[in-house]
């Protein structure tokens, strides 16, 4: 299978998860963080996700599953199945397919209809990496090199640079004007002074790019880390 890399809103919308271990529990968290509505299928849960749904934080059906428990979720919007029973894993495939549910079976390549890649956040910046479904573990090893190599300062640029681009776009400049200006930003040492967390550098630097017209002294202060 060669994946179409898509980056999903899941806000709010319904996500069902079939088991209760701890794939289902790392799933469940990242889903979680991303602000779906999860729905957890099993008779048992790993005490983490027990705590979860005592807190109301995710809604459980004690149940084994079984394809008209789907019925009450008309709306979800993917369905992971994290078993390791093959007919179990095969009845959830069977079902979000009927039903054109997404779905995404753990280590079973062939049952998925879409895969999860390995990812590595900071702030709003988001790193993923794919092999296919060909090797998860390879896919794991570079997002570890990759964590080394992105540090905690990307989500500082990462925000710092989305708060200057709204400032900069209501300006009403040319779109080439706001290309150079935004390349500009990207090409400075701005991430260097974060990364040593210097503001009075972060300043300098940004008050040498910016038209006047922008308060980078208030950018600086709004950004986290400085």
């Amino acid at each position: 299978m060669k994946p179409y890399p898509v980056m999903m809103n899941l806000d709010g919308k319904a996500v069902i998860v079939v088991g209760g271990g701890r794939v289902a529990l790392r799933k469940i968290k990242s889903l979680l963080a991303g602000g779906a509505r999860v729905i957890v299928i099993s008779p048992e849960l790993e005490t983490e996700l027990e705590e979860l749904a005592a807190g109301d934080r995710v809604v459980w059906i004690t149940e084994p599953f079984r394809e008209e428990l789907l019925d009450g979720y008309p709306d979800a919007l993917l369905i992971f199945g994290t078993t390791d029973r093959r007919e179990v894993n095969t009845a959830i495939h069977d079902a979000a397919v009927k039903r054109r549910i997404p779905c995404n079976i753990a280590d079973v390549p062939d049952l998925c209809t879409f895969i999860v890649p390995a990812v590595i956040t900071r702030g709003d910046l988001m790193i993923a990496v794919s092999t296919g479904g060909s090797s998860p573990a390879l896919a794991r090893r570079i997002r570890e090199d990759l964590q080394k190599q992105y540090g905690p300062e990307y989500a500082a640029m990462t925000q710092l640079l989305g708060d200057l681009r709204k400032r900069i776009l209501q300006m009403g400049n040319t779109s080439d004007e706001n290309k150079k200006l935004f390349l500009d930003l990207v090409d400075s040492e701005i991430l260097t002074a974060l990364r040593r967390k210097d503001r009075d550098q972060a300043l300098a630097i940004l008050q040498a790019i910016l038209p006047q017209e922008v308060d980078a002294e208030n950018a600086i202060e709004e950004t986290r880390m400085m």
